[in-house]
């Protein structure tokens, strides 16, 4: 058999011999999203379900299973997420033989409601919900051992990526390694006073649904991991940061941060980390796209596409003053 980097299996066999063993009923399964992992939207029993297909190497087993025991704990306590379902015998996950090897498979309940635009009514639910997330996650212990979210996640996994798709652009190249030494640099320093604990990874405004009675119902916890209150902060910071609305943006991340603040302390040093956090955000996210090229094709990694991400970065870096 020819290598393989990531398969898209079959929605109709995932269906027929995947779904049965979570739920009886006849399923229709209907391929959602094709991302870093592959979720399906299963229609069965008159309910909606949520099937993730694990890519294959992304995660190990026990991140995997780290990951369901997070949200049964939050469940457990009141929280609002997406539930993982267990399967007749017993397990919640289902081993499939890909080509490319062995990938996982887990069946979550549909968060109720639905995604809205991001209005600051609703950076103001968001803000809330995300504190009464990382509160619930507080107490969590499991026995799986998962990855942690630190300077080797954020920067040194993804950076060396990176820097030879920009052996055209001498300047931006050097700018890239100055500003990943500068951020490990830093980081490495604050990382002492900064408050951790469990993250979701991925707070960016999105991966929830919102009913009508404003009710935020968490889901998509693959980025989870053990890391710092102040870099689940940043991620939204970093998202609302490319609206072309620049007044908007910074209502939207200071309703979100009062909203945040009513019920979880943030403590100084974690607010003066956010920024720093931000640009580590990008470089992994940037890091993300080169290291994964061969599967999401290098034809989007344009000019255009580093043009508008370094700008980010740029602008960060004329904004706070570093010295990079």
């Amino acid at each position: 058999m020819f290598p393989v980097t990531h398969s898209v299996l079959s929605q109709r066999a995932l269906a027929a011999d995947v779904v049965p063993s979570y739920v009886s009923a006849p399923a229709e399964c209907r391929l959602l999203v094709k991302g870093m992992n592959d979720t399906y939207l299963v229609l069965a029993e008159r309910k909606r379900f949520i099937l993730r297909v694990y890519r294959h190497g992304h995660r190990t087993l026990a991140d995997i299973r780290h990951e369901i025991d997070l949200l049964q704990h939050v469940y457990e306590g009141g929280g609002k997420v997406a539930v993982p379902i267990v399967r007749r015998d017993g397990d919640y996950l289902t081993e499939l033989s890909a080509p490319e090897g062995t990938r996982y498979a887990a069946m979550f309940t549909y968060a109720p409601g639905a995604s809205r635009p991001l209005t600051q009514e609703m950076a103001a639910l968001y803000g809330k919900a995300a504190a009464e997330l990382h509160r619930a996650m507080e107490m969590f212990r499991s026995e799986h051992e998962r990855y942690r979210i630190d300077t080797r996640y954020l920067l040194d996994d993804g950076t060396p990526s990176i820097i030879p798709l920009l052996t055209h652009r001498d300047e931006d190249r050097a700018f890239v390694q100055r500003l990943w030494r500068f951020l490990r640099e830093r980081l490495d320093t604050m990382s002492p006073s900064l408050k951790q604990g469990l993250c979701h990874g991925d707070l960016n405004g999105g991966n929830c649904h919102i009913d009508d009675e404003g009710q935020v119902t968490f889901f998509d916890f693959d980025c989870e991991g053990l890391g710092w209150q102040a870099y689940d902060l940043a991620v939204f910071n970093w998202s609302v940061r490319d609206r072309p609305d620049r007044e908007l943006a910074l209502k939207l991340w200071q309703t979100y941060l009062d909203a945040y603040g009513r019920e979880m302390h943030i403590g100084e040093a974690d607010y003066a980390a956010i920024p720093y956090f931000v640009a580590a955000r990008q470089l992994w996210l940037v890091g993300l796209h080169c290291r994964h090229a061969d599967e999401w094709t290098y034809g989007y990694l344009t000019d255009a596409y580093f043009d508008r991400r370094l700008k980010l970065l740029r602008d960060l870096v004329r904004e706070q003053g570093w010295p990079v």
